[in-house]
């Protein structure tokens, strides 16, 4: 006899107290169990993160915690550790954990970087910014950036700032920015520092030990330089200071640094990690591209620095330079040629002393680096001098004066307009194959 199925029977199977009540049941067990794998996930997540920070190694720099972190008896015996194994193994290597913190610090100086971009040539643009870490708390104490050839660098700026030579950096830098012989307090006591600095123990007497006691990270967009210019190597400056730690952007690849600054720095016992674009974190790959984008024609001009000189162009001859011209024509007549005129207001040449004035007249950093990146990208090149020149004989001037300064050949003269051209390496146009 089958069963007699009602209404009250099926009622009582789908009763839907008992089934809300079933999937609460069924989600606070799938809760629970998803707390436990994330408990688990924690803990081994936390352990190989202490065990990373102990033993991780990039290139041949230790990734070495922040002082902030630990304790500073626990940082020194991790320092003089790693300093004994390196040692051991004849090797000199420097303690260096790179932080998020690390990163944005980086990217802040990339920032003021961007400032003095464009103004710098043939010098790179850079930025430093120099951070006092106490127990509780990390202090920006100075930043600056290189405002043009000539003038300190960004990590003195900074450190005229932090060894209170000057209330900011930043705006110490930009005081001395422009061409123009604009007195002004601020410019006047930087170019008085200069002077200092400039003496045989100007770092010594400006900065010497100034942070020997307290735990400063200088953060430099472009590897300190260790060679002698116009002004003293920044490396030995930041060591004088007693930088105990510095984290670079990017290795500086002009063969009078290549890691020499690095090195002074290393040897002095000063911690250093060099940013990697390659990075597996995201905080430090993007800072590193970051600082690279500053300087990719600074790159090309060291890497062609070489095969740049007047006598690349000994073997220019009347065909050749009739081809350039052609060229240049045809570039014009389809409205593709790339020119660069002379800013306006920066005065004109007068008729009767032309010749004089273009000769003393100091050229724009701004105008050169314009003029040095479009040859990069394009090897010929029209200046437009009509803003600073009356006659053709003063844009001959002008031209040549700006072709010394960019390795470039003058190709023609008309008017008011020079024609430049300077192979690239490799070449795009090959003159040698066209004639």
């Amino acid at each position: 006899m089958s069963p007699i199925i009602n209404d009250n029977t099926i009622h009582s199977l789908v009763d839907p107290r008992s089934i809300i009540i079933t999937c609460c049941l069924v989600m606070l067990l799938a809760i629970l169990s998803f707390a436990s794998a994330v408990s688990a996930f924690t803990t081994d997540y936390n352990h190989n993160i202490k065990v990373a920070h102990e033993i991780s190694w990039h290139d041949d720099y230790l990734y070495g915690r922040r002082a902030r972190s630990y304790s500073e008896r626990n940082r020194v015996r991790f320092c003089n550790d790693v300093k004994h194994s390196a040692e051991t193994n004849n090797e000199s290597t420097s303690a260096c954990f790179l932080s998020t913190f690390d990163s944005q610090q980086i990217s802040l100086a990339a920032k003021i970087a961007r400032i003095g971009y464009g103004n710098t040539y043939p010098n790179p643009a850079v930025g430093c910014v120099l951070v006092r870490h106490n127990d509780s708390s990390n202090v920006v104490i100075g930043s600056g950036f290189h405002p043009k050839a000539g003038m300190p660098h960004a990590e003195v700026f900074a450190l005229f700032e932090a060894c209170g030579h000057a209330e900011d950096g930043v705006e110490a830098a930009r005081s001395v920015m422009s061409l123009k012989n604009e007195e002004t307090p601020l410019k006047s006591t930087v170019l008085e520092l200069l002077d200092v600095y400039k003496c045989p123990d100007g770092a010594s007497n400006l900065f010497g030990g100034h942070f020997s006691n307290s735990n400063v990270t200088a953060y430099v967009t472009l590897e300190p330089c260790c060679h002698v210019g116009q002004t003293p190597p920044c490396a030995l400056s930041l060591v004088k200071a007693g930088i105990k730690r510095v984290v670079v952007g990017f290795g500086d690849p002009n063969p009078r640094v290549d890691g020499g600054g690095i090195q002074i720095l290393k040897d002095s016992g000063v911690e250093v990690y060099v940013m990697n674009q390659s990075s597996d974190a995201i905080h430090e790959k993007e800072a590193a591209i970051e600082c690279a984008s500053l300087i990719p024609y600074f790159v090309k001009r060291i890497s062609t620095n070489n095969g740049f000189s007047p006598s690349m162009y000994d073997n220019m001859t009347g065909k050749k330079n009739r081809l350039l011209r052609a060229m240049a024509l045809r570039k014009k007549t389809d409205g593709d040629m790339p020119s660069v005129e002379w800013p306006k207001g920066n005065g004109i040449s007068t008729c009767g002393e032309e010749i004089n004035f273009l000769n003393e007249l100091e050229i724009d950093h701004r105008f050169l680096e314009i003029v040095d990146k479009s040859l990069f990208d394009h090897e010929l090149v029209i200046l437009r001098l009509s803003n600073i020149v009356n006659k053709k004989k003063g844009a001959k001037v002008l031209g040549e004066r700006v072709a010394e300064l960019t390795s470039a050949y003058v190709a023609q003269v008309l008017g008011h307009t020079v024609l430049l051209y300077r192979p690239g390496v490799p070449p795009i146009l090959d003159l040698d194959e066209l004639t």
